[in-house]
């Protein structure tokens, strides 16, 4: 599989050398040129504001910040030395990876990613991977297991031959984020983990456990993502729903950690299972 980490550092800084009304062309037309056809699958627009990436206007300073601390960190050749580690197992296990994944590293918006310790990803098209942050002392650390994560969407709908608007269930969009945190956190640690897991206990998690311990069949994307996401600013129609945010993701996480447990099977055999199985077998909803 060949490995392509995009030279987000240097197209950046190149940008901000321009004036700022030829930035939004260079960001569409140069810094997210690779990930052209991933935009188009997913008709999504190709601007900033819909990656939840920094204004690219009024923010030079903060941006220069958020490269040098990128920068620091050697941000783009560990991101290649993970997925370089992450497909190697998948290959030991006889697991079939994509021809080729591109990767992003671009410059979050502070205020969007606030909900989640400043940082995010996309890795739901195989081939592509894009990683949104606000680079600081406590998500920098996670980077790398959230790359995994990604790659680990990357994988799985490899392998997938469903459609995921009209056949996802929420018991299958469950195994998509647990198998995902669960593969990051076997690489890195627990410690890892990502806030849309450790962000969910106690009340939370057993409210959001018993809400869909009651809908695991729902079925399309649309009505399954507020199981998910829960109650999310973009997402209007759950504000009076009563599952925390990003409850869905910690209770896959926890399902998925109870189905490895019980069936002592490795998380890259586990990737091409049927989610709504792992969560049926899992017996994390028996209670």
């Amino acid at each position: 599989m060949e490995i392509i980490i995009q030279d987000t550092l240097n197209l950046y800084k190149e940008m901000l050398n321009l004036p700022e009304g030829e930035r939004s062309e260079f960001f569409s037309g140069e810094l997210i040129k690779p990930f052209h056809k991933m935009f188009e699958i997913m008709h999504m627009p190709k601007t900033p504001e819909a990656m939840g990436c920094i204004e690219l206007s009024g923010r030079e300073s903060k941006m220069l910040e958020m490269l040098e601390k990128l920068e620091e960190t050697d941000a783009w050749n560990k991101a290649k030395r993970t997925i370089e580690v992450a497909a190697a197992r998948f290959e030991e296990a006889c697991i079939p990876l994509p021809e080729k994944v591109v990767v992003g590293i671009f410059l979050g918006n502070p205020e969007y990613l606030a909900m989640v310790e400043g940082y995010t990803g996309m890795g739901s098209i195989p081939g592509y991977i894009l990683i949104m942050i606000d680079p600081d002392e406590r998500n920098l650390p996670k980077l790398n297991a959230c790359i995994a994560h990604e790659f680990h969407h990357n994988v799985l709908f490899h392998n997938t031959k469903w459609n995921f608007m009209t056949d996802v269930t929420v018991g299958r969009y469950l195994a998509i984020e647990g198998l995902a945190e669960s593969f990051a956190a076997s690489m890195f640690g627990e410690e890892y983990i990502g806030p849309w897991v450790t962000g969910v206990q106690g009340a939370d998690l057993e409210t959001a456990r018993r809400i869909i311990s009651k809908s695991l069949d729902v079925r399309g994307f649309m009505e399954v993502r507020k199981y998910i996401f829960g109650k999310h600013p973009m997402m209007p129609e759950t504000q009076d729903f009563e599952m925390p945010f990003c409850g869905g993701y910690a209770v896959g996480y926890h399902a998925t950690q109870a189905y490895l447990r019980k069936t002592g099977i490795f998380i890259e055999k586990a990737t091409i299972m049927d989610g709504d199985e792992i969560m049926e077998v899992s017996g994390y909803f028996e209670n």
